[in-house]
């Protein structure tokens, strides 16, 4: 496939009308070459509830964006959707249920997406579920599909893979195709296009269900008040990612062929970011169902992520936010966008000023609800913007009031030249050609660098590294002593100074994945001055 050149493509489907007569369906479109020497325009987009439906401002508004590439997070249908209740029995009765809301997801932007590579996951509520706990695909116990807090899937597992198949089939193969429980298909995979490598996974399907840890009255996913003991929530056994898709990350961060930069797609953010939900006085401790639990999973991820210098997309929560990750300390992981909602149905606050939370270093804009918090998990969070809703009580007008309730439209640019990643959060109402101060939600735009997704201080510097040869070459550093890796990035440039997180001797591999070529340095010291020494290497 030559992706350096567009191409026109169509595609015919045959079939009998209701008079029995054979017809003939033509779909056509065009495929984009794959873009370079700029930066890569995404849409990043969540979370379809039927009182904005057709979205007809989002819609207006991503088309003048012009995007290279779509991400829907997933929620692309909601059991309200179409005014028509769903129906979980019969099996092909319920699949022909959910494929009505399905086709109304491509009526609205079906003729975008028709000339626009897009990307696609399912969530909890494509598969029939207010929360999702897969638990690795086993079923829900019968008579619990009323409750939002039971690990299983409600619905049978040949629909569950109709869903995964309209939505994913059109994903590059998974990184292992072997069926979960009951043959469940999975989609974990990964995408690189204009440069960034996308990997495309899941944080429901793998996950753990509070009702394995939860001893508390009423619902377990729903933590009102601290616990005595935060331990018994956070124990070993519970997954989050699950080992399959935690494999497949610690190989994904270290291909770098064709790619200078790394995002994550997944559905919400590995944080407890809210801190009312429903209603405006509906407090909660804290949310299970939220990617900040269990922590000790979270965590694990994290720290993977982390050493690929990993950019993080999600949606699911209906309330945007830009979030730095913190593992150990505030700060030293990567940086998280959960989009806006296209339109909001349940809605979600993060107010933790007005409930005297404890925050530190609030960014410069100095915003409300902003800065360094610590979780109802344990989770260090910096929130560095957030967008809750506004009074949205007695609105009439549908649009109108989904720009009280936070929804709106969700764009990145990935600056490959100059490895810099710009989030935008445009509000429901706005207008992209002409906008003004209030068009984003408070504290957009922002622009952070590729170094940012890894914010762990150093505790030295090894050599500066000094590369003849073709620039941009891949650095990998590893920990000599325990074997560990310490990162990997594709570097800017010809010229590198790693940081390094303990005084041990450090292995540092430089090479061109593309060409097959590397060189590998051992017994390397560090120092506490940056650019102590220099190391030259030569591939000419």
């Amino acid at each position: 496939w030559d992706h350096s050149k567009e191409k026109e493509y169509r595609i015919s489907y045959r079939y009998r009308n209701l008079q029995g007569n054979e017809e003939i369906f033509r779909y056509t479109g065009r495929i984009r070459k794959e873009p370079t020497g700029r930066p890569l325009r995404m849409g990043a987009m969540t979370c379809q509830y039927h009182t904005g439906f057709p979205y007809s401002p989002v819609v207006r508004n991503l088309r003048l964006k012009n995007p290279d590439i779509l991400y829907f997070s997933g929620d692309q249908i909601y059991e309200q959707n179409g005014g028509y209740p769903i129906k979980r029995e019969p099996e092909d009765m319920a699949i022909l249920n959910y494929l009505g809301k399905w086709y109304m997801f491509g009526w609205v932007f079906g003729d975008i997406m028709r000339d626009i590579p897009t990307i696609c996951t399912p969530d909890d509520h494509d598969v029939f579920q207010g929360n999702l706990w897969g638990g690795g695909g086993i079923p829900r116990p019968s008579g619990t599909a009323s409750r939002d807090d039971i690990m299983g899937f409600t619905q049978t597992v040949r629909m569950v893979n109709v869903v995964n198949t309209t939505q994913c089939s059109h994903l590059p193969d998974p990184f292992d195709p072997a069926p979960i429980e009951q043959g469940m298909k999975v989609w974990y995979t990964s995408l690189t296009y204009g440069r960034i490598s996308f990997a495309i996974i899941s944080d429901r399907i793998f996950k753990s269900g509070p009702n394995l840890v939860a001893d508390w009255e009423g619902r377990k996913d729903h933590l009102k008040a601290p616990l005595k003991d935060p331990s018994v929530i956070d124990i070993p056994e519970l997954t989050f990612l699950g080992e399959r898709q935690e494999l497949f990350l610690k190989n994904w961060i270290t291909d770098w062929k064709g790619a200078d930069m790394k995002v994550l797609l997944s559905q919400t953010p590995f944080a407890n970011a809210a801190t009312h939900h429903g209603e405006q006085d509906g407090y909660l401790f804290g949310d299970l169902d939220s990617g900040g639990w269990p922590k000790k999973a979270r965590d694990r991820a994290l720290g993977i992520l982390r050493k690929g210098f990993v950019f993080h997309i999600a949606g699911d929560q209906h309330i945007p936010s830009l979030i730095h990750y913190g593992i150990e300390t505030f700060r030293d992981a990567g940086w998280c966008f959960c989009t806006p909602a296209i339109a909001v149905g349940y809605s979600r606050w993060f107010r933790p000023d007005e409930l005297n939370i404890p925050v530190n270093n609030r960014p410069e804009h100095n915003l409300p609800n902003t800065g360094e918090y610590i979780d109802g998990f344990g989770n260090m969070n910096y929130v560095y913007a957030i967008g809750n809703p506004g009074n949205f009580a007695g609105i009439a007008d549908r649009y109108k009031f989904q720009q009280e309730k936070s929804a709106g439209l969700g764009f990145v640019e990935f600056d490959t030249e100059n490895r810099k990643i710009t989030m935008e959060s445009w509000r429901f109402l706005s207008d992209v050609a002409n906008p003004d101060n209030e068009s984003q939600h408070p504290g957009w735009p922002l622009t952070i660098s590729q170094m940012d997704n890894y914010g762990r201080e150093p505790v030295a510097y090894l050599p500066t590294l000094k590369i003849s040869g073709d620039p941009d070459p891949v650095v990998e550093v590893i920990n000599q002593t325990t074997g560990e890796l310490e990162y990997i990035l594709r570097i800017k440039g010809n010229e590198f100074t790693p940081k390094v997180f303990s005084n041990d001797r450090f292995i540092v591999r430089i090479g061109y994945p593309e060409k097959g070529l590397a060189r590998e340095l051992i017994d390397i010291i560090p120092d506490t001055a940056f650019g102590a020494s220099e190391l030259r290497i030569d591939f000419n």
